[in-house]
């Protein structure tokens, strides 16, 4: 056998040899491979992702662009019809124009009139003020009234100087004017007739005082003043007054009694 071509075994053993160095480097290569892929796969991720943050920044800034631009020009705002201007306008200064008339004339305590006649309108004339009408006062014949006593004057006598029979007579300082009246008391208990609380004023406005003797005298043959009144009684008297002989009685005025206001009965 020549010494330079290997035995059997030698060979088989070179075979295995070469063909271990195959299946590594085929293991090799194969592991190359797949980080090769992994790392294009990497690369194709960071792409994708680097492309879709692209995409979100180019949005965001799109729409930050579009609110500056609103800012910067905003949207015109739509103007007011003119002519719908217009009628609110009038309508505003025809509201203002009756608002001034009404506190106007509200000032001067009258209402307001539509606008054309407080225009055109003359001033009103001052009203004369009238003047009541007063009743005329009672006199001779009427019936009066003051509290509880009901009067009726009948006549005036200012002719004598004497009152009373020939040994009970008064004789006046100055001249004897006699009222003939009647009382009735229509209260609902007994009063008395006060004779010195009824008083005669003069034309001159001077007061007398009813002479009470003198009408004691005068009204001797009556029991008229000199006892109390009941419920509803009416009598008849005579009222004396000793006035100056040139004095003219012109008013009489009636008492219930001393405090009581007094009724006026004119006698001429």
């Amino acid at each position: 056998m020549s010494p330079d071509r290997p035995t059997a075994p030698g060979r088989a053993h070179d075979e295995r040899t070469v063909q271990f160095a195959r299946v590594r480097d085929g293991s090799r290569t194969n592991a190359e491979q797949q980080r090769a892929e992994q790392n294009a796969h990497d690369e194709r991720t960071v792409q994708h992702a680097q492309v879709r943050g692209g995409s979100r920044t180019n949005a965001q800034h799109e729409r930050a662009e579009q609110n500056a631009q609103r800012i910067a020009h905003p949207a015109p705002r739509r103007s007011l019809n003119p002519v719908l201007a217009s009628v609110f306008a009038l309508v505003a200064v025809v509201a203002l124009f009756l608002a001034g008339i009404a506190a106007e004339s509200y000032r001067h305590g009258g209402p307001a009139g539509p606008v054309e006649a407080q225009a055109g309108a003359k001033p009103a004339a001052p009203k004369k003020k009238a003047t009541p009408s007063h009743a005329p006062e009672p006199g001779v014949g009427d019936k009066v009234r003051d509290g509880k006593f009901e009067f009726v004057v009948s006549k005036v006598d200012c002719s004598k100087n004497t009152v009373g029979l020939e040994h009970f007579e008064r004789t006046a300082t100055g001249r004897y004017c006699v009222v003939s009246l009647s009382a009735r008391n229509f209260s609902s208990e007994p009063k008395y007739f006060v004779g010195h609380a009824q008083k005669a004023i003069g034309a001159d406005g001077t007061e007398y005082g009813n002479d009470e003797l003198a009408s004691i005298y005068a009204n001797r043959a009556t029991r008229t003043f000199l006892q109390k009144l009941d419920p509803g009684e009416r009598v008849t008297g005579k009222l004396v007054f000793d006035v100056p002989k040139t004095a003219k009685l012109t008013t009489l005025v009636l008492h219930d009694s001393l405090l009581s206001g007094g009724v006026t009965v004119k006698l001429r």
